[in-house]
């Protein structure tokens, strides 16, 4: 299984205006003077025909580096066994989750490339 505090993710060439007609949208509240941030959210579990988790794309402007991060759907609380794969027996939902991750992170060109840098600048 995919653990995900270990890996770092790249988009090349990242602006402003590839971020927005992509489906991103400034974050006010990541943002500050050290640069702009967009996030991209997306449905990547249901039950029940109803939305219950959703993952966050976080890009630093001009950085090229994207954090991923999965929801419960419409709040900032973090889904606990997405970080803890260790724990419990989520293997089948997790590889759901990954697999739409997967496919939204290739749409939009998007690279696993290493060690993550920057993500506990942008812990909630």
């Amino acid at each position: 299984m995919i653990q995900v505090d270990n890996k770092k993710y790249v988009k090349q060439n990242i602006s402003k205006e590839w971020l927005i007609a992509n489906g991103f949208h400034y974050n006010k509240t990541l943002s500050n003077e050290d640069g702009e941030v967009y996030t991209y959210r997306f449905p990547v579990y249901k039950y029940e025909g109803f939305i219950v988790l959703e993952c966050e794309l976080m890009a630093k402007l001009d950085e090229g580096d994207v954090l991923i991060n999965v929801y419960e759907y419409s709040t900032t609380n973090k889904y606990a066994p997405f970080y803890y794969q260790e724990y419990g027996n989520y293997d089948k939902m997790l590889e759901c989750i990954w697999t739409k991750i997967n496919k939204v992170i290739k749409k939009l060109g998007i690279k696993e490339d290493g060690l993550k840098c920057w993500y506990k600048i942008m812990q909630r």
